[in-house]
């Protein structure tokens, strides 16, 4: 009901009597007021005139359904959105949802997370309405092997709607971080659910440094709002995100993965750079060259050797 009152009072522009929302959604004017009492302190902002009736004035910059479905215009992801002030961990209930049967493109969103998940076992930091934290949950149909596909796919998203949104020069490090400036801005984390030969869903998981002050970030990351000189909207930018990972989704399941790679390279930051590359107690140092068809960095160490890696923690390390 919050959601149709809302709808009303944005398409008018104006003042809306009190009489017209009830005519309109068959409810009581007590049910009005109580509705609109309910999205004030949700942050929207509603001047009340006698015998003239309800105007809107402003829009709360948080990601509840309302909002974040106004104007979405997409065919599968955001149809359900589930919305928290502060949360443990979106990744956490999504998996949840999706093992309860939630349906391809539901979100899961927070306002703040009190243990937000990074790559690597690492943490988000996620302070309260300064970032944008969701994750979605994706039941493609594909085999197990190609779940490092939907890293790169969403990395490539994440980084073009940045860069639409913000008019920053964002790339992408290997194999999902996005960087401005070699300073992360963005991370993603994917995590799955899957027998041995197919795969039941896949949670997505992405974290952006919006209006977030640096005092409260690690060390070489970065925030839009220090990136550009102001604050950025997180609604409309969550918005575009959206789009853009439906987009790419989309071009995934009609084309395959080479669009996708195509553009990854175009992003890239890794490529052509001299990397070291650490997972689980093994190093290996030497030029990234290339990415192959599943999205393995290859490369090409000192004594001209070439080696794939699928998985670890990337470090840039100059010539």
């Amino acid at each position: 009901m919050q959601a149709k009152i809302i709808d009303i009072l944005r398409k008018k522009g104006n003042y809306v009597s009190g009489e017209e929302i009830s005519k309109s959604l068959e409810i009581s004017r007590a049910a009005i007021w109580k509705n609109i009492e309910c999205l004030r302190k949700k942050g929207y902002g509603i001047e009340a005139m006698p015998r003239v009736g309800y105007k809107l004035t402003t829009f709360p910059d948080k990601l509840i359904p309302e909002e974040v479905q106004c104007g979405l215009k997409t065919k599968i992801l955001g149809k359900k959105i589930y919305y928290y002030e502060t949360l443990g961990s979106t990744m956490d209930v999504a998996f949840e949802l999706g093992l309860q049967g939630a349906k391809d493109g539901t979100i899961v969103c927070a306002e703040s997370q009190t243990h937000g998940k990074g790559r690597m076992g690492r943490s988000w930091c996620s302070p309260k309405q300064k970032g944008i934290y969701f994750s979605t949950i994706l039941r493609p149909d594909i085999h197990s092997v190609d779940v490092a596909k939907i890293t790169f796919l969403s990395s490539v998203a994440v980084c073009e709607a940045v860069r639409d949104m913000c008019a920053v020069d964002a790339k992408i490090k290997w194999p999902n971080d996005i960087l401005i400036d070699n300073k992360k801005v963005a991370g993603i984390l994917i995590e799955l659910n899957a027998e041995i030969d197919s795969v039941k869903f896949v949670v997505i998981g992405i974290g952006v440094n919006v209006n977030t002050n640096l005092k409260s970030l690690p060390e070489n990351a970065t925030s839009l709002k220090k990136e550009t000189g102001k604050s950025v909207f997180r609604v409309e930018l969550t918005k575009e995100i959206l789009r853009s990972l439906e987009k790419w989704y989309l071009v995934w399941r009609k084309d395959g993965f080479a669009p996708i790679i195509s553009r990854w390279k175009e992003l890239s930051l890794t490529l052509g750079n001299m990397v070291r590359i650490k997972d689980s107690g093994y190093s290996v140092e030497g030029k990234a060259i290339d990415i192959d068809e599943h999205g393995g960095l290859i490369v090409c160490d000192s004594d001209g050797l070439t080696v794939k890696r699928m998985s670890g923690d990337v470090e840039h390390i100059g010539d």
